[in-house]
């Protein structure tokens, strides 16, 4: 039954409309935080490189050096996920996080700006990097600054914000699945008028339905539902007037009749009679 029930299907489609929408916005919401979440990491690797960048000098042999270190401990942890390397002809220099390992060389790092993406880095782990050419005072050749953070932390943190997104995103949908009931129950309301009103008119067949008491959708089936109660009207009336007429033609041969059945009756004929 609730298969042909209309209030039924409106709900269904209502909850699985609201549902899809749901699901929908958690995949997007996710994708854009985790788009945050690395673009903060990126800038923060940025700011760790302009440090980098002014603490580089030469000796006096003309070998390059980095006069101040990088504060974050993270860089002095072996395999902590968080890196920076400085390759200038041929000479590297790197952080003790990478331990025997190099970062590979972006392809496409420039001396205008920092470049920034993803790349497979050392101890099997995806980084988020950063990297940038620049040209130091009296060098011709460039120096490459990279700097690369672990990826799994903006995975993780993508994975704990989903998961509070979608204890949301399922109270939302209660929230408004109820609503949609809430809105179907006071949109079918009028159908239930006029099952209350045709209850009425059984009572009376002169009753009929007010088109003024029913919204504007509603009311041309009340003016249908009245239609068919005046042909049913005229339907009647027609019939009791062929029942008249029957009966006033049927009515002087059944006179007749009767006269001559008392009349047999009379001379002593009660089979003719009867």
């Amino acid at each position: 039954m609730r298969a042909q029930s209309l209030r039924w299907r409106l709900l269904a489609g209502a909850a699985g409309a609201i549902f899809a929408a749901l699901a929908i916005a958690w995949l997007v919401m996710g994708y854009l935080f985790e788009a945050h979440v690395q673009r903060s990491v990126e800038n923060g690797l940025i700011h760790q490189g302009r440090g980098l960048i002014s603490g580089l000098v030469r000796d006096p042999s003309g070998a390059l050096r980095l006069a101040r270190a990088p504060s974050d401990p993270q860089f002095e942890r072996p395999t902590s996920g968080l890196y920076w390397q400085i390759d200038s002809a041929g000479q590297v220099l790197r952080s003790r996080s990478l331990w025997d390992e190099v970062l590979p060389a972006p392809p496409d790092a420039g001396a205008d700006d920092w470049h920034t993406g993803d790349m497979q880095g050392p101890f099997d782990q995806r980084l988020v990097f950063v990297s940038r050419r620049i040209t130091l005072a009296k060098d011709k050749a460039p120096t490459l600054i990279v700097l690369g953070a672990d990826h799994a932390e903006v995975s993780a943190a993508r994975a704990e914000f989903g998961r509070d997104l979608a204890v949301f995103l399922g109270l939302l949908w209660a929230v408004l699945s109820l609503a949609a009931w809430l809105q179907v129950r006071l949109g079918l309301q009028p159908l239930a008028d006029v099952r209350a009103s045709l209850d009425a008119m059984q009572a009376s067949s002169g009753a009929r339905l007010k088109d003024s008491d029913y919204p504007v959708e509603a009311a041309p089936l009340a003016q249908a539902i009245n239609k068919l109660a005046d042909a049913r009207q005229r339907d009647l009336d027609r019939a009791k007037s062929r029942a008249a007429d029957l009966a006033h033609a049927l009515k002087t041969p059944l006179a007749a009749i009767a006269a001559q059945s008392r009349r047999a009756r009379a001379a002593g004929a009660p089979d003719a009679a009867d």
